[in-house]
């Protein structure tokens, strides 16, 4: 049995590529040569793989190339990334250089074989929640003029689509103008999912300028896209529109653009909505109770304070949340309890973004600091994220023991706030 194995063995190093070579006529010795090549800043592979990346006929291995620039994660290959989204003749091997434009200012940690879109991988850039530039992280402008010219240029709805996707990640606020400009072209509008993703990304850049054009919007024929310019404007603060959104809430026969519309109101803190939300914190839908909930706690509303009762009472945990963000917005410190234990619920998304707003623009950092020491990992490890994502210098020395937790998600999380707080 054990001259079998040896033989075996002998077998498996005899072909094994000793010394991978891009030059290799075996693909699978290039794919040898590009995962060894793939480390991050390894700065000196970057020529050798743009060269190769030239030649290559074969479209999965050009694309592992771009992968492992991406892995490389140094900015010296952001030339041949954006000329490799500009020309390359396969929709994959573009996908995967915006993909790898990405990385370079967004970390992502990966290791072992590199997978790409070729391997049915789906970008950690298309997820619903996708992962955002730190702040103070400088885009070079070469990489969000490449995006928005894919954007507007390529033959690929899809790639054109994650182009648009790109530049929110990486909160391309100058190229504002441009996605306006692309969104009221007239050869754009057959191009419906790439116009939504602009909708969207307008929305997530936060740029006030864009608020009359997303209520433009509104009036498009697409229901996707006007539920997600109802949305954008909310994001983006543009209150001359609050009276058409309540009009939109109570007339609209859509229940996505009802519901989208009470969530802009929540969002735009205009003290008009306040008789609109009142009217509905005892509604028969939870989804407008913790709306109205919600949009009332965002204006630090008096009434807030009564909502004990109410929160006692309330059956749904979504609506339950809401409620005790008002409370503690009002000055009622004693439900952060409740917040920060819902980080281990499936209301989690929901309770992030208000303990973040509790920390950025409700001045509760200094209480969030004593999570950090809960007794939940899951808790430590969402408000170890969400502090890291608040960003004050002052949190780092809170952070740091947590890097030495012995549970690894959170250790993985304090090592990238504390990544992020020093940029």
């Amino acid at each position: 049995m054990g001259h079998a194995v040896n033989y075996l063995l002998g077998l498996l190093l005899l072909f094994a590529p000793q010394n991978p070579s891009l030059e290799s006529g075996s693909p699978r010795e290039r794919e040898a040569a590009i995962n060894k090549m793939a480390v991050e800043g390894n700065r000196d592979a970057i020529p050798q793989l743009a060269a190769a990346l030239k030649k290559e006929p074969r479209g999965d291995t050009r694309a592992q190339m771009v992968a492992a620039l991406g892995r490389i994660r140094d900015r010296a290959a952001v030339p041949t990334l954006t000329e490799t989204l500009k020309s390359d003749l396969d929709k994959g091997v573009r996908s995967q250089s915006i993909d790898s434009l990405l990385r370079i200012y967004i970390p992502i940690e990966e290791t072992g074989t590199i997978r790409t879109i070729f391997n049915k991988v789906k970008s950690v850039f298309l997820e619903a929640d996708a992962p955002v530039v730190a702040a103070g992280v400088q885009v070079d402008t070469a990489t969000k003029e490449a995006l928005a010219t894919s954007m507007q240029r390529d033959f690929d709805d899809e790639v054109r689509s994650q182009a648009v996707r790109a530049l929110a990640s990486l909160r391309a606020t100058d190229q504002v103008e441009v996605l306006m400009t692309a969104l009221e072209d007239p050869q754009n509008r057959e191009h419906r999912s790439v116009r939504v993703e602009m909708v969207k990304t307008l929305g997530r850049l936060r740029d006030p300028k864009a608020g009359p054009i997303l209520e433009r919007a509104l009036r498009d024929s697409d229901n996707q896209l006007v539920a997600e310019a109802v949305l954008g404007i909310g994001l983006v603060g543009h209150n001359s529109a609050r009276p058409l959104l309540e009009e939109m809430f109570r007339t609209n026969s859509n229940s996505l653009i009802k519901s989208r519309s009470l969530e802009a109101l929540s969002l735009l803190r205009d003290p008009g909505s306040v008789p609109l939300f009142e009217s509905l914190l005892a509604h028969t839908n939870d989804n407008y109770r913790e709306l109205s909930a919600e949009g009332l706690a965002r204006q630090n509303y008096a009434g807030a304070k009564d909502w004990r009762t109410r929160f006692d009472v309330e059956k749904r945990a979504n609506v339950r949340n809401a409620l005790a963000y008002g409370l503690i917005a009002s000055g009622d410190a004693d439900y952060m309890n409740d917040l920060a234990n819902a980080l281990d619920s499936r209301q989690s998304s929901q309770v992030e973004a208000y303990i973040f707003e509790l920390g950025t623009s409700g001045g509760k950092l200094p209480e969030l600091h004593r999570y950090l020491r809960s007794g939940n990992p899951k808790v430590r490890a969402a408000m170890v994220r969400i502090v890291g994502n608040i960003g004050d210098p002052s949190s780092a020395e809170q952070i740091r023991p947590l890097t030495d937790d012995p549970n690894t998600d959170v250790v993985r999380e304090a090592v990238a706030a504390l990544r992020r707080l020093s940029r």
